[in-house]
């Protein structure tokens, strides 16, 4: 793929779209672009994050480890994802880890730089309050998945309501979002595929819908 400059970057990222160029030049300044490769540590949990992070290429993992060191993935993002906003803007610890999961480029903006020039523009304001509301369900979404109570409604819930990222990963990831084993998410898979609540899609799945009449 064909390097893009930052400033091309910064008019793909939705919040910064509407910016004159003057404002997307002081933004380039205190932006930077950083290639990782997949199985890459983008942050660990307990880090300071000094900078504003944007997924620009790939695909990234949050994830904690229990109390046996076992990894649970909150979740996979997907660009033009803003990645630990919440903890980056508030000047607090890191609450997660993170890695890459697909070869990649994350856009890293100077938080303390980024606060003083550009956090008050409204559509700035709005974009990262967007984000921190995907955020929101994505932690209901996990609640969810926490008292389903069989492993296939923990999959229609997955389906229903990621479309998108479900095309873009691999089952045994779904699985591990969903707390199921490989074995148990397969057979699931199956019978569900069986009963036409699900349809085969090139490498995917995606849950068919009944019009009502």
């Amino acid at each position: 793929m064909k390097k893009k400059s930052i400033n091309t970057i910064l008019t793909e990222v939705n919040m910064f779209a509407s910016l004159e160029q003057s404002d997307l030049n002081a933004l380039e300044k205190i932006s930077r672009t950083y290639k990782y490769v997949r199985g890459e540590t983008l942050f660990t949990e307990g880090e300071m994050s000094n900078f504003l992070m944007i997924l620009v290429e790939g695909m990234v993992s949050i994830f904690k480890h229990d109390h046996k060191g076992n990894e649970i993935v909150i979740g996979y993002f997907e660009p033009y994802s803003l990645l630990a906003e919440a903890p980056t803007l508030r000047h607090t610890p890191l609450p997660s880890s993170a890695k890459f999961q697909r070869d990649g480029v994350i856009l890293k903006i100077d938080i303390l730089a980024f606060e003083k020039l550009f956090i008050t523009y409204p559509n700035i304001s709005y974009g990262i309050i967007q984000s921190l509301l995907k955020k929101v369900d994505l932690l209901q979404q996990n609640i969810h998945f926490k008292i389903a109570s069989t492993s296939s409604e923990k999959i229609l819930h997955f389906y229903k309501e990621n479309p998108s990222l479900s095309r873009n990963l691999k089952q045994y990831e779904i699985a591990s979002i969903l707390g199921i084993v490989p074995e148990t998410f397969s057979r699931n898979i199956r019978k569900l595929v069986n009963d036409n609540i699900l349809e085969k899609v090139g490498k995917g799945y995606r849950l068919l819908i009944k019009e009502k009449h």
